[in-house]
């Protein structure tokens, strides 16, 4: 007969593994993504042609803005997971507001570039 041991494997064990998991993903999401806008905004069109309709162009297609959206979300995890890690060093009261001030700058963040896709997409009506 076998004995069941008890789970070990702490909450805190599993959210810092899932962290790491986590920020290895959003990097190798951001890799093909930045490569591929990379390669369409300065690869296969003329350097001089990227103008502003150009983007106005591009951003006419849903891809487009869900590209660029995903680029957004992605870069924004990475970063505060990156972020969340260093401000781990400091001691538990300033680590807080840390925190605190982290997810406020990065809610903004995203909330300001969500809204300019959302701008863009519908023409700026």
């Amino acid at each position: 007969m076998t004995a069941v041991l008890p789970d070990t494997d702490s909450g805190a064990a599993r959210r810092r593994r899932a962290a790491y998991v986590t920020l290895r993903v959003s990097g190798l999401l951001l890799t093909v993504l930045v490569l591929g806008h990379f390669a369409i905004t300065h690869v296969t069109t003329d350097v001089a042609d990227t103008d502003s309709r150009f983007i106005d162009e591009r951003w006419a297609s849903a891809l487009w803005i869900g590209w660029d959206g995903l680029m957004l979300a992605a870069t924004l995890l990475h970063a505060v997971l990156g972020l969340w890690a260093v401000i781990a060093d400091y001691s538990p009261g300033r680590r807080r507001a840390w925190r605190g001030v982290l997810l406020t700058a990065a809610g903004l963040v995203f909330a300001c570039g969500m809204a300019l896709l959302v701008v863009a997409a519908t023409g700026g009506r």
